[in-house]
Parts: C-alpha cells; structure tokens; sequence
C-alpha cells in the first residue's frame, strides 16, 4: 500500500471542485501481439472530457487500477479545446500482465460536475467518476490479437425540451469483431454502481421513451422534458465468433435547455448495404434545417472505420467542417478492395447539427442540435466465377475460374474453396449481405477446403453419384484472418456464394415416382406404387440383351439397408421396347403402425445383379403429439427426388371429409385453436419433383391417416424473477429485522402471453447449484414473496408457475443473493466540536469484517491509521496533535464478509479528505 504515499506531492487539491463530464477506457493490443515479447503487453487508454474553467483540479495524471493488483500513475498524452468550456484529455500508458486472462481496468477521479439532476437527485459534485473497461487478453495464437471498442464521436451533446434527442457513439472495433449496446449505471468507483441514480426520460417522471439500439449503438430520446444536465452510461460488448471478449463503459452527458428547435434534417438514401469487395460505394447526404428554422446555419459531418482504414479509406467531400447555409451536401465514398472484407458490418455516422445554441445564445453555448444516423456497410468475399462440368458414368467434374479475385491478398488470406451439392435446383438469386450456403439445402462435399488446379482452372471431381439424378452445385470462397507474423487463422470468411451449375446424369435405370398411401387400416392398408422406365436411348440394348425383368421390392419401415427387402410383383418383358405396367397397388398392409419402403430394378440376360443401383423410396409417415388446445405434427420420408411442399389435411369432430388447412415447405406444422378433448384426424399429401424437364411434375404422395385428441398437458412459461436485498432497499443491514430478500416476478401473461395461471411456487438453495426446496406458494394475483434466510441474506432464488390442470412451469430464472459489502467514505469533515461531523466515518458500511486503512498529509508522512471499519478519525496524528485544515489522502484495503469467508475487497480504495476545522 506504500506506493500511493507517491502520490502526494499534488494532493493539495480542492475536493469539493467540479471537474469530470465524460469519458471511458480503451485498450488495444501492445505492438505486434504474435511477437512472443509482446502477448502479454497491452496498452490502455483514459479518455475524460472536464471543464476547462475548473485549473485548479485540472489533472495531468491519473491512477490507473489494471485490474491485477497493481496501478499506476499515467500521465497525460493529449489536451485538445472542444469548445463550451470543456476539454479532452488522453492519458496512455501500456502494461505486461502475469498472464492470458479477463482483467478489469478502472480509475476513479474527483469530482463530477454539480447539478446532474439525475444523479442523486442533482446533487452530483459529491459523486466520484470512475469508469471500467473489461480486457479480454488473450492467447494470440488461439485467438488472434485483441483490443476494445472505440468510439469516434464526442460524448457530449445538445438537447432542447420537447425535440428528439439522439447520438450515437461510433463505436468500432479494430479487430472487426461484432459489437452489441445496452444502458448501464454510472460508477461512483470502480465496481461501485452510484446509488440514486436513474435514467435521463426518468427523472420528473416518464418524460419519454429513451431507446439504446443494441445492435448500432444509436440513442434515442423522444423527448426531453425538463432542462438541466443529464448524466448517461453504456457498455459497448465486444464478441468473436459468438464468444464474449471485451466490455467499456462510455459515461457521457447530456444538456438539456429550455428552447424551442428542432433538430437537422438528414436525407441518406440507405441505411444498410452490402457490398463485393472491389466495388465502389458512392452516395450523396443531404442536411437541412427543418423550414421552421429556416435562418439556421447547418454542419454535417461523417466519422467512422472506413475513414480511418490504410487501405483505400473512404471519403466524404467536401471536407470543411462548418456551417453552412442549407441544404448541405456531401458525398460519401469508397473504393472498397479485398482488405475490407469482414464477417461484420462497418458503421458510418453521418451527423447534422444547426447553430441554433450560438445564433440565439441559449445556455451560452456552441452549436446546436444535432441528428445522427448510422449507415451499416458490409464488404463481403467476391462469388467463385465461370463454373463448368463435365459428367460420365463415374464422376462429374466440377471446373471454375483461376485465379480467385482476392487470392492475393494477405489479409484476410485466401484458404481455398469449399464446393456445395444439392439434388435438384434452387435457383435462388444470389444476394451480396448473405455469405456462404449453409440452410439452403445444399450439402458440403468438401470437409476442408481445397485448391485442387488442373489445366489452369480450380477442380473438383465428385464421384459420389447415381444414375438418373440431376446434381447442381454451387462453390464457395474460404477466407481467414490470421495472427500477425504467426500465419494462425482465428476467424474465417465465407464469400457469397457462385451461380449454380446443375448436371443431368443418363436415366438407364427405372424411377420410382409414387408411394401413395390409399388406405390406412392395421391390416387391410394399401399403397399405390408407381415407376418410370429408362429412357429408350440411355440404355445400351445390345450390351444388355434380354429378357428384362423389373423387380418391385418391400420392405418395413424407413430404410436403405438392401438386405431388408423382399420381392412382392415381377413385370418380364423379351423385348425392352414391349409394354410393361408401371403401376402396382400394394395391400393387406398395416399402413396405421408401420410405413414402408419400394425399391424398383431392373434386371437383364437372366443376371442375378441389376444393372444399377435402385434408389428406393418410402411412404411419407405422419406422427403427432397432442398438446393444448394444439396438435404438433411432423413427418418423414426417404425419396429420390425432392419434396418442395406438403399440404395438411383434416378432419374435423362430427365431419366425414377433410378439409386443407396448411401448406408449408418442412415436414412439421402446428395446428391451433382446437378443442380439448375432442378428436381430430389429419393426413399429409406430399409435393416433390426430380427437377428433370422428363419426369412429370409436381409428384404426388399421401401418409397415412392419424387421429388424436387434445389434452391441456402444456405448462405455463415460467416467470422472469427478480430480486431486491437489504443492499438494493438501502437500508441499514445491520439490523436484522431488514434481512429479508423481497421477490417479485413478471407473470407468464406478460412474459409469453400465457394467460392460464393458478398460483406461483417459490423455491430457495443456500447455495448455487443446490437442490431447490420449495419456501412459500402465493395465489395467481400475487406476483411478490418475503423471504429471510437462515444465513444472512445469501442463496439462490427461484419460482414456477402452475396453471388450472395442475402443469407446473419449468423454475424461472436463478437469482443469487450474496453479502454485498457496502464501503463509502465522505471526503470531508469538520472536526470542530459542534458535535456534528467532527469525525471521519463510512457514510455507509455494510458487512465488511476489518479494514487496513492509512491517511497520509500531502508530504506523504503517515498521519493515522486503523482496522477498525468504523474508522472515527478526529483529525489528530499519530501523537494524538491536532491537524490543520487542509487536503489528506487515503489508501486502504476493505476486507468483506462473503460467502467463502472474509476475503479483501477486489480493488483497494483511495481518496482525498477535506479536513475542515472553520478557523
């Protein structure tokens, strides 16, 4: 703890000045992340915006906590004037870690500034700032570099009362991984929420709706409603292929004047595009005054990743950042290239702000209003190109152009290609923001991509085929980023996907067409069953010399396996142009408990083999499970061609017809508003199609028929529960009469829309993963429960619902109430014997077992110190000396009363004290 008497030569500061408005953390990844030297190094960045007028508190350090035990004083690297009074300020400095790991990096300051009305009710200069960032530093090797999200527009904006309100932070991230935006409560220190503090719309009352866009990061508040200073927090999150990596914090501000405006108006023609690398984005944006405002100048501006890429940037013409008379147009444009390519979309702001603030000298600041919006832009992999085949009786071979249009670029690197087959044509029109073929109906024939090359074009040979199908493909491009200097790929691209090539193999073997169910009984159930014969051509007659004979075969069930069938009709013809049936009506079949599979060959010269491989067929079977007030259908089938859509028939209690009641395009369908307890009937008649210009079409196919009858066997959704201890109520927890957890839930109606509800059970485990035992039960209308728990206020929360037929819901969400240690220290007292704040304790404490705190005058020498939380300094020293008035320092450990036992605090406090004795 020593290390912060190294602070002292400049704690002679003011602690009751304001100071700090906005700002945030950002850490990026120190140097190159794949030199060994360098993958544990990472380098943080404080931002803050404070007044300018405030010299005295002006800071040129600030103490970095780095979220492993240690801190560090980092000086300021950057002040830049933003006019209105307040500045930025950038602080640097990089750091080697013990190892990979999730860190949290914070640093507190004194003070905010006053009057923030919906901080404390307004009473915001006793309020620390401190804001976190979570830094995910990770194995570069496995994971490939990483470094946070950055913002690109200033945190501090103009807002007049009854006008909508927005911004929108900017944010980017370096490492092109994908970002999601919520609200989150300011930090009074670090891992220490500020207590009364509520949303901007929330103070005075709902004075509007105020929406965070999770996905762009765009705010908006529609509208203000109150003057006065606002105070607004929200993290920025960070995922990599799905994973979560990095948090920050943006704590900003908000001034809300009493005046009549409205903001710019923003004409953009798009808000989301996708674009092949190598094409150029090029659009004008328009921003005008709306005509009420017709004497206002305009700025428009544009900030964003495009704009700050090495590698062809984007630009937005003309440059100047003024004001202008309106219309205000600029055009924005990018020659993108393959470097752009990224799994995730570039955001470009645009920003249009008035001079209305400075033209009528409201609140005597600059600017005006202003409108963001965010245009979403995604650069997306070129398609494979001049795709061909050629087919025999083994193989097909599949060809395309070489080279690729972005195999040269190193980053992302160019992997390979993987190639995609489907039986039958999707003709779908291929759209440049969806990459890769994945749910398409194509399958990946390729596991690991390839490069295969002959005669100067990629190849692909796929010998895995059977005659008489129609096989088309489709190839898709492999990209990857890799780890600087290493090679490693820890991300991988796909690109949009080629035109499709379809190839139509010679039909020299019979095709089933039909396995029609005609009749469904246990034992007198029938099939109709029907095939084509080969083509006339494809057939070579004099190799293959008769008598022909076609063999219809059966089996039980949905199979492939050969061995499972058995010969039901024989068709012998001597000639293969002779007349022959092709349709055959299979009965005596149990067609209620079993489905079954044909299979059609055709045999010559008296051979025991056939000449081909018969692709067999079965008969669509219809399962169900009855559910309330619903039916859940599904069904399957094994065919060679492919069914493209199945109607859903039933009959209705008391009818004696079906009736069709669904068309859909997979083998599932639920059918609502039915009555319980009354029978319903169903059969599904089946569409598909070869895709073979020969082969009619489209192929008609019935399952069995299957009744059911609905029953109420379908619980509630569970509640969404929530719950507040001693700590959330703030009261003082060392009475316990407060020891009490209060629970509150959200009903199943306003959770999923389930109406049906009886009551609600709750249920209680001392620990995490404890089994739940069941504490109390409350009527249907009663959505709070009371609970004191043997041990303190800790352990684990859930509740149920069940419903009139007794179906009880699956348990709620887990909340885990734990010991939550409350530590606030004033920073200033008056040790003057009025007998009123004439010692230095918490203004808070709440189960902390001791302390290790120290004070120490501004030339560092130690003046006090104690174990007791309590603390009760009366301003003496060590000699029991009255101190004088003056600016002290502290720093200390808190060591907490949890769960496991009574462990230190995570990060250790510091702080100024104002001695105040009045003389």
């Amino acid at each position: 703890m020593r290390i912060f008497t190294l602070l002292l030569l400049f704690l002679s500061l003011p602690v009751l000045a304001t100071h700090n408005r906005a700002g945030e953390i950002i850490v990026r990844a120190a140097g190159d992340c794949g030199n060994v030297n360098d993958q544990l190094r990472a380098c943080a960045t404080i931002i803050t915006y404070t007044e300018t007028i405030q010299t005295e508190v002006d800071r040129d350090s600030l103490l970095i906590s780095w979220g492993d035990g240690t801190t560090e004083l980092i000086g300021r690297t950057l002040e830049m004037d933003l006019g209105n009074g307040i500045k930025m300020n950038r602080y640097e400095r990089c750091h080697r870690y013990s190892g990979f790991g999730r860190y949290f990096i914070s640093f507190q300051d004194q003070n905010r500034v006053a009057q923030v009305l919906n901080i404390d009710n307004g009473s915001s200069v006793n309020i620390p700032f401190s804001v976190y960032t979570v830094y995910s530093l990770v194995n570069p090797l496995l994971n490939g570099c990483n470094s946070t999200p950055e913002m690109t527009q200033i945190p501090i904006e103009n807002a007049c009362i009854g006008s909508v309100w927005t911004h929108n932070p900017g944010a980017f991230d370096v490492d092109g991984d994908s970002l999601a935006f919520e609200f989150t409560i300011p930090q009074r220190a670090p891992r220490a929420p500020i207590v009364n503090y509520i949303l901007p719309n929330l103070f005075g009352g709902n004075t509007g709706s105020l929406f965070i866009d999770e996905r762009t990061g765009q705010i908006t508040w529609d509208a203000p409603a109150i003057a006065g200073e606002y105070n607004l927090a929200f993290l920025i999150k960070s995922f990599r292929n799905g994973i979560p990596l990095d948090t920050v914090v943006r704590d900003m501000q908000i001034f809300v004047e009493e005046c009549n405006n409205l903001p710019p108006e923003l004409d953009i023609p798009i808000e989301e595009i996708c674009v092949v690398a190598g094409e150029i984005i090029e659009f004008d944006v328009v921003a005008t005054a709306p005509l009420e405002d017709a004497e206002q100048l305009v700025r428009l501006q544009a900030s964003g990743r495009p704009f700050d890429i090495e590698s062809s940037p984007a630009t937005f013409t003309p440059q100047q950042s003024i004001f202008l008379t309106d219309p205000v147009t600029k055009t924005f444009r990018w020659e993108t290239n393959c470097s752009h390519i990224s799994n995730q979309p570039y955001f470009v702001v645009f920003r249009a702000e008035d001079d209305f603030f400075e033209r009528f000298n409201i609140g005597n600041r600059e600017g005006g209003l202003a409108t963001l919006r965010a245009v979403s832009i995604k650069v997306v992999a070129p398609p494979p190109t001049g795709l061909m085949t050629a087919a025999d009786d083994a193989s097909i071979t599949l060809t395309w152009d070489k080279p690729y249009a972005c195999e040269d670029e190193p980053t992302p690197r160019f992997l390979g290609f993987t190639v995609w087959r489907r039986d039958g044509s999707n003709p779908f029109v291929v759209d440049t923001c969806e990459t890769g073929l994945a749910g398409r109906g194509y399958t990946l024939l390729t596991p690991t991509e390839t490069t295969e090359m002959e005669d100067g074009r990629y190849v692909f040979i796929d010998d895995d085929i059977e005659r008489g199908r129609t096989y088309c493909y489709r190839v898709v491009a492999l990209l990857g980023r890799p780890i600087a200097n290493v090679g490693l790929i820890f991300e991988e691209i796909e690109s949009i996907p080629s035109e499709e090539i379809c190839v139509q193999l010679a039909r020299d073997i019979p095709l089933l067409t039909k396995v029609d169910v005609t009749a469904t009984d246990p034992n007198a159930g029938s099939i109709d069953v029907c095939w084509l014969l080969p083509e006339a051509n494809a057939l070579d007659t004099i190799l293959n010399t008769g008598p022909y004979r076609y063999v219809l075969s059966r089996a039980e069930g949905q199979t492939t396996e050969a061995g499972a069938f058995q010969p039901i009709a024989t068709f012998t013809r001597s000639f293969f142009g002779e007349a022959v049936d092709t349709c055959f009506t299979d009965t005596g079949l149990n067609t209620t408990g079993l489905a079954y599979t044909y299979r059609i060959e055709l045999f010559v010269e008296n051979e025991s083999e056939p000449i081909g491989e018969a692709q067999p067929a079965t008969s669509v079977r219809l399962g169900a499970a009855p559910t309330d007030r619903a039916a859940v259908l599904n069904w399957t089938a094994i065919t060679p061609w492919t069914n493209f859509s199945f109607d859903v028939f039933r009959r209705d209690p008391g009818s004696a017809d079906y009736a069709r009641v669904a068309t859909v395009t997979e083998p599932t369908y639920r059918d609502e508003g039915l009555e319980n307890g009354e029978t319903y009937c169903y059969y599904i008649l089946a569409a598909g199609s070869y895709n073979i210009d020969e082969i009619p079409s489209p192929l008609l196919n019935r399952s069995q028929e299957l009744c059911l009858v609905p029953i109420d066997n379908v619980p509630p959704c569970p509640p969404q529960l929530s719950v507040l201890s001693v700590c959330d109520r703030g009261v003082d927890c060392t009475v316990p009469d407060n020891l009490f957890n209060t629970l509150n839930w959200v009903p199943p109606l306003e959770v999923c829309g389930s109406p049906d509800v009886a009551g609600y059970t709750v249920y209680f485990a001392a620990t995490p993963g404890a089994a739940p035992v069941r504490v109390g039960t409350t009527e249907a209308g009663v959505l709070t429960f009371e609970h004191t728990p043997p041990d303190g206020i800790t352990g684990c929360y859930y509740v149920t619902a069940t419903d009139g037929s007794g179906n009880e819901s699956a348990l709620s969400n887990e909340i885990c109430v734990t010991n939550c240690p409350i530590y606030e220290l004033p920073n200033t007292f008056t040790p003057n014997a009025d007998g009123r704040n004439d010692n230095f304790v918490p203004r808070g404490r709440c189960f902390v077992e001791r302390v290790e705190f120290r004070i120490f005058n501004r030339w560092g020498q130690l003046v006090f110190e104690t174990e007791d939380p309590a603390i009760n300094w009366n301003g003496q020293n060590l000699n029991g000396e009255l101190l004088s008035s003056g600016t002290y320092y502290y720093v200390g450990q808190v060591f907490e009363q949890r769960l496991e036992g009574v462990t230190p605090a995570a990060e250790p406090i510091s702080g100024y004290i104002e001695l105040i004795r009045g003389e």
